[in-house]
């Protein structure tokens, strides 16, 4: 009898112990599955030629494994630095999208009054577009649209006036500033949204 009640809990104490194991086991390895990190994510649209500011950016908690070296750190000073390939909304910032090396000084702001007709609806900061520009002069004639500039950053969206006009501010290279200037004043510009 007393040989029976001894194997009953010897049997009982092995049971608990290997159900102990088992639960410490599991939560160890369910700890080091879940090891998250704080990374950079975009609030919207980047488009390459922006600078980022502290608006622009958010820090996500993610679950990356290997791939965290390919991904800016929330530890990372990143504003101020340029971004050199589109970044799209809630997107995690890539080590290979931002540079702080990007010479902003060739970058110029260059501010367009478009028809609300002649842009993209809900065009925001963010955007990459194309800009043509259709003279005004001999419209009797056939026009042929000139694209100005291709693979523009937009970097700000200014309200709608009660003129029907809408100011876009975008950024181009110093070089095509005169020339897009030159086509500005003759003619209507129509923007279109580069996907």
């Amino acid at each position: 009898m007393a040989k029976l009640d001894f194997l009953k809990n010897s049997r009982l104490a092995m049971g608990l112990a290997l159900l102990i194991i088992a639960l410490s086991a599991a939560s160890l390895i369910s700890k080091e599955a879940n090891r998250t990190v704080l990374v950079w994510a975009s609030v919207g649209e980047l488009a390459p030629g922006q600078i980022i500011t502290p608006t622009d950016i958010i820090p996500a908690s993610v679950l990356l494994a290997q791939s965290a070296k390919n991904y800016f750190s929330s530890a990372a000073q990143i504003v101020g630095a340029t971004v050199i390939s589109r970044i799209s909304t809630g997107d995690l910032i890539p080590v290979a999208a931002i540079s702080n090396e990007v010479d902003s000084t060739d970058k110029r702001l260059v501010p367009l009054s478009v028809e609300i007709t002649d842009l993209p609806i809900a065009l925001v900061r963010g955007d990459v577009i194309d800009i043509y520009a259709i003279p005004k002069r001999d419209s009797k004639s056939i026009i042929t649209p000139e694209l100005l500039a291709a693979g523009v950053s937009v970097e700000q969206v200014l309200e709608r006036s009660n003129s029907g006009s809408v100011s876009v501010l975008v950024i181009l290279n110093s070089d095509q500033v005169i020339s897009a200037l030159n086509l500005i004043t003759d003619s209507r510009l129509i923007i279109v949204r580069s996907f």
